[in-house]
């Protein structure tokens, strides 16, 4: 006779189970800010069930869980900031791995870190890693009720206050929050080239509006206004011309002070000929608001053949009488106008741009694409500004009026 084999066991927490509503993504499918952000959110919510229910039998019981979670959410968020400002390199290491909350709060604040907004939420941090640092130097006492050296874990307390716990977590929480997203945001920056070692661009813009017009540069006025500016980012003369020319350089930023840059290889006539093109091939229509769009059961066929044609038309004349090089140009305002992007980026898009359409076998295609859009004119004039032709945007602008760009 067989034996009959037991079911196998399924795991009691790692079990895979078809639930749309309550499969959490670990793992391979998780993230880094899931830890980052999740320890911080498990504190929070802790204390707010704890109180709005008032659970006081909890009281005891619950206050280290939070107070851990708290206390692990900074370490991470800590060692988020380093690394990733490590990754590019605007601190020259990590930190030792360990639990040292202090230590790499310190850390962070005797580096040059090389933007303001980064160095003032660290140093806003200061009394929330202090407090927990002094109770918990490595994260142990929170956890276990002796510490290493067999003594009783916080044993200098008797009794913490969860009120005070609250809205101290509620205040931590959001100058970590603000940490991440400066910390994500200073990363993007700088792929821009636009920085100094002690300037971020974000700083570098401020600098910017505060110095105003080059052409004022020369006037007494300028020497009260750099002086501001070397209080204000702490810097030495020599830094202050690093981020002066930084500034320069850079197409977006050096609008701020009056100062622009010509397209590489489109004038503003040609480009101002192929809006006001692309204006009459696409007329503005009053918006109606009971207009339901196209009915497909009863097309008009002679304006649809009538668009056609226009849009042909225009296309046509855009290959005429733009070289691919100029077409290519107008297409890269239009693309960093509509996503947003940064004007340092204008290069590289151009160079991207003219491959693509060099391997095309007619211009047809691509000259459509672009031409079609019915956001072109305002997303070109959105482009001319970041890219450091605000007078261009300008001359646009008299084409069609539209909300104003700054």
């Amino acid at each position: 006779m067989s034996e009959v084999k037991e079911p196998a066991a399924t795991d009691p927490f790692f079990e895979v189970i078809r639930d749309t509503h309550w499969n959490a993504c670990v793992g391979r499918q998780g993230n880094e800010l899931n830890y980052v952000d999740g320890y911080m959110e498990a504190a929070q919510q802790l204390v707010t069930v704890l109180m709005d229910n008032q659970l006081f039998a909890s009281r005891d019981t619950l206050a280290m869980p939070i107070l851990y979670n708290a206390r692990h959410a900074l370490e991470l968020s800590l060692k988020f900031t380093i690394n990733h400002l490590h990754r590019i390199s605007a601190v020259s290491a990590r930190h030792m791995p360990n639990h040292d909350i202090l230590s790499h709060w310190k850390y962070l604040q005797n580096a040059n870190l090389g933007d303001a907004a980064l160095r003032q939420l660290v140093q806003d941090l200061e009394p929330y890693v202090v407090s927990l640092a002094q109770i918990d130097e490595d994260g142990q006492e929170l956890r276990y009720p002796t510490n290493r050296d067999g003594q009783k874990s916080l044993s200098a307390f008797g009794v913490v206050n969860l009120h005070l716990i609250r809205s101290s977590l509620d205040a931590m929480a959001k100058i970590l929050t603000a940490v991440k997203y400066r910390v994500m945001e200073f990363e993007l920056e700088r792929t821009t080239g636009s920085y100094t070692k002690d300037c971020s661009r974000s700083d570098l813009k401020v600098i910017a509006e505060m110095l105003g017009a080059h052409s004022t540069w020369k006037d007494e006025s300028f020497t009260d206004k750099k002086d501001a500016v070397r209080e204000r980012f702490k810097l030495s003369s020599g830094k202050f011309s690093d981020a002066v020319d930084a500034i320069r350089r850079s197409r977006q930023l050096a609008t701020l002070v009056e100062l622009e840059k010509p397209l590489t290889y489109i004038s503003d006539e040609k480009a101002i000929f192929a809006l006001e093109q692309w204006a009459v091939a696409n007329p503005e229509r009053p918006q109606n608001p009971e207009d339901l769009g196209m009915d497909y059961f009863n097309r008009d066929w002679e304006k649809i053949a009538k668009d056609e044609r226009i849009s042909r038309e225009l296309d046509q004349t855009i290959i005429d009488n733009l070289s691919l090089e100029e077409f290519c140009d107008l297409e890269v305002l239009f693309y960093i106008g509509r996503e947003s992007e940064f004007g340092e980026f204008y290069d590289k898009m151009l160079t991207e741009s003219l491959e693509e359409h060099r391997q095309e076998k007619s211009r047809w295609a691509g000259a459509h694409h672009i031409m079609a859009k019915t956001n072109f004119l305002e997303n070109v004039i959105a482009g001319a500004h970041a890219v450091g032709r605000p007078s261009l945007a300008y001359k646009l602008r008299s084409i069609r009026p539209i909300a104003a760009v700054t």
